[in-house]
């Protein structure tokens, strides 16, 4: 299977140039059977939707979102999960998580005032996974990785140099998970990179133990 982990859409995030259904397109023309919707989940969207969409209360606005990914992908065969980039309000540094209940999302406006420390004893508690998204791009500053499930150590986004190069050194390093994502907002951004495995993934659960087990290769 042909997994991308970190994909935005503009339902959510008002960066993301591309619709559910011209993401389902693009990543069903080439080729992947999975993605994860990784929209921004931090208190700037949260506010720009109530004030610019009318949106309010953002979680339910995001699951909807998500759900219209899911459906778009099911029409074209596409398996469509879902996650979070998220920020805390006290740094510029992104997160991807993967597996969060929504009764845990559903308190985004506590959740953005955490530490990654504290967030992660929340994941760790509740088996969630939480891994630095482009750890090593301008802006950010590296999360100790005792906080951290991984990092993503290969981000495809053609406009931002995330020094791959460092992360995966940064991840052998300190052993940890080690992940990838093209980081979609547009169309030449599609299926850029991510991960393959001979797993069968069509559920959260089945991407939790894959990703947990390591069994996938970067692409």
């Amino acid at each position: 299977m042909k997994i991308d982990l970190h994909v935005h859409t503009s339902e959510v995030s008002f960066c993301g140039h591309m619709s559910a259904s011209e993401i389902a397109d693009a990543y069903k023309e080439k080729g992947y059977d999975l993605i994860v919707i990784t929209n921004h989940f931090n208190t700037y969207t949260a506010n720009r939707s109530a004030n610019e969409r009318g949106v309010l209360d953002f979680f339910r606005y995001y699951n909807d979102a998500y759900h219209l990914a899911k459906e778009e992908g099911e029409k074209r065969g596409l398996t469509v999960l879902n996650g979070y980039e998220i920020r805390f309000d006290n740094s510029d540094n992104d997160y991807l998580v993967y597996g969060m209940p929504d009764e845990i999302a559903a308190g985004y406006k506590e959740l953005f005032k955490m530490s990654p420390k504290d967030f992660s004893a929340i994941a760790n508690e509740e088996g969630f996974l939480f891994y630095q998204a482009h750890p090593f791009r301008n802006g950010m500053r590296i999360t100790n990785p005792a906080y951290l499930f991984g990092i993503e150590i290969k981000n495809g986004n053609p406009r931002h140099d995330s020094r791959n190069d460092i992360a995966a050194i940064w991840a052998e390093k300190f052993n940890m998970h080690a992940i990838a994502g093209s980081d979609c907002h547009q169309p030449e951004d599609a299926g850029v990179t991510g991960i393959t495995t001979e797993r069968q993934i069509k559920t959260e659960q089945d991407l939790l133990s894959l990703l947990r087990d390591g069994d996938y290769r970067i692409l």
